[in-house]
């Protein structure tokens, strides 16, 4: 298994232009969410009265803000705004999916071209998986979002509550991951022109190692974002601030690498 991961980092180590396009994106969408929250907190901390005046004057406050949030359409740009961004999000996420395993399958070819013609050729096909994968994994809510509701009604506080739900909760993050994994390898059999039924089967029978693979590097990530947290509180400032966004190149990094380990058990089994 350390050997596929050790393959799969030098096949990460070698897909540079897709770790930065999946880099400048993430910090292009952090830029354009962070205007949009910022162009709504800041008019209400504008308007949020202060220490000085009298406990009435914020709760009038909050009863005006639920009055035009119940009986004003204010809120309705802002809904438009956020669906139309969500929409925008899972509309790009294939074609850099596509880039990305593209590059991985053609690594012959020239870095930004097979990036481009990945999305050229595999957006379509990977839309359609992203699709299948965002309706499998929203399925299980359908039994437990009421399983939830009643476990509320029925537990006094949220020790219990959240002891209550941890089962239900740890098989749907399980389930999650090992969907996850699955539409992982669909979209590199999908780049390699395989059937989805040989991947399936493929899948299956190494999901094992698989598993063990994508927690391994799960967990080296772990510990690397475990240490960028303690650091960013010693040191502050303008050096925390380039260590954060360092770091989040490297969270790239180790996405492409997650991608790169599981590429190179399929090079060498399938």
């Amino acid at each position: 298994m350390w050997n596929r991961i050790k393959k799969g980092w030098g096949i990460a180590w070698h897909q540079p232009f897709a770790v930065f396009a999946l880099f400048l994106y993430n910090l292009l969408w952090g830029v354009v969410l962070y205007k949009l929250i910022q162009s709504v907190v800041l008019p209400l901390l504008h308007r949020y009265p202060g220490g000085a005046l009298p406990g009435e004057s914020v709760r009038l406050f909050w009863v005006e803000g639920q009055f035009q949030l119940m009986k004003t359409d204010l809120i309705v740009p802002y809904l438009w705004t956020g669906f139309g961004l969500l929409g925008l999000r899972m509309l790009l996420h294939p074609a850099l999916n596509a880039g990305v395993f593209y590059s991985l399958r053609h690594g012959e070819l020239n870095a930004g071209y097979r990036f481009v013609a990945g999305i050229r050729k595999l957006y379509f096909p990977f839309l359609g998986l992203y699709a299948l994968q965002l309706v499998l994994s929203l399925g299980p809510l359908y039994w437990l979002a009421p399983h939830a509701a009643k476990q509320f009604a029925i537990h006094l506080s949220y020790a219990s509550l959240g002891q209550a739900l941890l089962p239900a909760l740890a098989l749907y993050a399980a389930y999650l991951f090992l969907l996850q994994l699955l539409f992982l390898f669909l979209q590199i059999g999908k780049a390699d022109g395989r059937s989805a039924l040989y991947t399936l089967l493929f899948a299956f029978r190494h999901l094992p190692v698989i598993a063990l693979a994508a927690l391994a590097v799960a967990a080296l990530s772990l510990v690397l974002s475990a240490a960028v947290m303690v650091s960013s509180f010693w040191w502050a400032g303008f050096a925390a601030l380039v260590l954060m966004q360092a770091y989040r190149l490297v969270q790239m990094f180790f996405k492409v690498w997650a991608i790169g380990t599981q590429y190179a058990l399929w090079a060498e089994k399938a």
